[in-house]
C-alpha cells in the first residue's frame, strides 16, 4: 500500500515540474507548425466557359469537369459561384440570362459589345439577316432593321447599320474569329 502512495506522489512532483519548465521545441515540430496549406487554384474564366460549352453540348457536368481537368465538384462550385448552372431535375443547365458578348456592325464600324439574352437573338438575326444580303445583294433582308438598335449591359444603345455600302466595306475588312466575340462572358 505504502508503495503506491508513493508512487502517486512523484507522479504528482513531476508533473508540477513539467508545468514550470519551459517546453523544449524541436526542429521537426517548429517546421511542422509553420506550414501553409497549399490552396489549389481557382478555375479561371476561359477553363469554365470551356466547361459550360462541353455541358450545353453534352448536358453531362462530369465530362464537362473532365474535358478542363478539376473535379466535378470543383466544377460546379466555380459555376454556381458564378450563377452559370443551375439544377432542373436530375441534370445541371446552363442559365440562360448569361452576359454574352457579340459582334455588330454599328455607325460604321464592327463593334463586339457585351448583351443579355434578349438582345443577343435579336443581333443573331440581324447577322443573320446581314449574312442573307450580302450573298443574294438583295435588301429586303435589311428592311426590318432600319432605325432599330440594341442595348448593351452598360446601358449603351447601338444602332444597326443597314447601309449597304458600309455593310459591303465591313465584311470585307474581315474581324475577330467567330469563336473569340459570341462568347458568354463571366
Amino acid at each position: 500500500m505504502a508503495r503506491h502512495g508513493k508512487s502517486k506522489r512523484l507522479r504528482q512532483k513531476s508533473a508540477q515540474w513539467r508545468k514550470r519548465i519551459k517546453p523544449r521545441i524541436f526542429p521537426k515540430q517548429i517546421k511542422s507548425s509553420f506550414t501553409v496549406k497549399r490552396q489549389r487554384a481557382g478555375i479561371s474564366n476561359a477553363q469554365l466557359e470551356r466547361g459550360l460549352r462541353v455541358l450545353s453540348e453534352t448536358k453531362d457536368i462530369n465530362l464537362a469537369a473532365r474535358s478542363i481537368h478539376v473535379s466535378p465538384e470543383r466544377f460546379k462550385r466555380a459555376a454556381k459561384r458564378r450563377r452559370a448552372i443551375r439544377k432542373l431535375r436530375r441534370l445541371w443547365i446552363i442559365v440562360k440570362r448569361l452576359p454574352r458578348r457579340m459582334p455588330i456592325f454599328s455607325g460604321g464600324k464592327q463593334l463586339a459589345i457585351t448583351v443579355n439574352n434578349k438582345s443577343a437573338s435579336l443581333i443573331a438575326s440581324y447577322l443573320s439577316a446581314v449574312g442573307w444580303f450580302l450573298r443574294t445583294n438583295d435588301p429586303k433582308f435589311l428592311a426590318k432593321f432600319v432605325g432599330r438598335s440594341v442595348k448593351d449591359v452598360s446601358g449603351k444603345i447601338h444602332v444597326f447599320e443597314t447601309n449597304p455600302n458600309v455593310l459591303y466595306r465591313l465584311s470585307s475588312a474581315g474581324g475577330e474569329p467567330f469563336e473569340q466575340v459570341y462568347r458568354i462572358v463571366l
